[in-house]
C-alpha cells in the first residue's frame, strides 16, 4: 500500500514522463531498432533467437552506443507501435508461412504487406495491420526493412528446427549489411 499512496518518497515527486511508457525498456534515443517478433515456442522463436544471435555476434559494437537497440516483441498488437515510436529506421524479423521450405530467408518490401480484415495472427493484431496503423498515425520509421524466415512448427518444441536455425547466419549477414548502409546514408 505504501507504493500506491507515496510511490516516490525519496524525492516527493514522480520522475518526468517520456514519450515511451515508463514500464517499457525502449530507449527513445536509439534511432535504429531491430525487433524480433515471435514467441519462445518452436520455430516461432526465430525472431527472438535472431535478436540473441545479433546481440552475441559483436556486430553492434561497431556502431555508436545508443544508436542501435534490439527488442523481442511477443505481442505486436500492444508492443510494436511503442517499439517503433521515435525510430528513424526499423528492421523487423519474424517467422512466416508462405509455403516455401522452412528456413528460407526473404527480405519483404513493406509495400507487399496488406492488412486484410479477417486474417488471424497468433500475435493478435497482425504485423501488417500494426504497420498500416503506424503509417496512418505517422509513426512508421523513414526506413523499414522486414526479414521473414519460413517456419515449420510454430509451437510445441521449445527450440528451433535445424532448417530454421540454419537461416540465422545469412540473416546476420543481411542485418550487418543493412546497418552499414543505414549508417553510410546518415553520413
Amino acid at each position: 500500500m505504501h507504493f500506491v499512496r507515496d510511490p516516490f518518497p525519496e524525492t516527493g515527486r514522480a520522475p518526468p514522463m517520456s514519450p515511451i511508457s515508463p514500464i517499457s525498456p525502449i530507449s527513445p534515443i536509439s534511432p535504429i531498432r531491430i525487433i524480433g517478433i515471435g514467441s519462445p515456442f518452436g520455430d516461432d522463436g526465430i525472431g527472438w533467437i535472431a535478436i540473441e544471435a545479433i546481440e552475441h555476434s559483436g556486430m553492434l559494437s561497431r556502431f555508436p552506443a545508443e544508436a542501435v537497440a534490439t527488442f523481442r516483441c511477443s505481442q505486436p498488437a500492444t508492443d510494436l507501435l511503442p517499439m517503433l515510436t521515435g525510430a528513424t529506421a526499423a528492421l523487423l524479423i519474424d517467422g512466416m508461412k508462405s509455403g516455401v521450405p522452412p528456413g528460407a530467408l526473404r527480405k519483404i518490401d513493406p509495400g507487399e504487406l496488406r492488412a486484410e480484415a479477417g486474417k488471424i495472427s497468433s500475435h493478435g493484431l497482425s504485423v501488417a495491420e500494426n504497420l498500416a496503423l503506424a503509417r496512418v498515425l505517422g509513426m512508421l520509421p523513414e526506413k523499414l526493412m522486414i526479414y521473414g524466415i519460413e517456419i515449420g512448427d510454430a509451437g510445441g518444441d521449445p527450440g528451433l528446427s535445424s532448417d530454421v536455425r540454419g537461416a540465422i547466419p545469412p540473416l546476420l549477414g543481411e542485418i550487418d549489411v543493412a546497418l552499414c548502409t543505414l549508417f553510410q546514408e546518415s553520413g
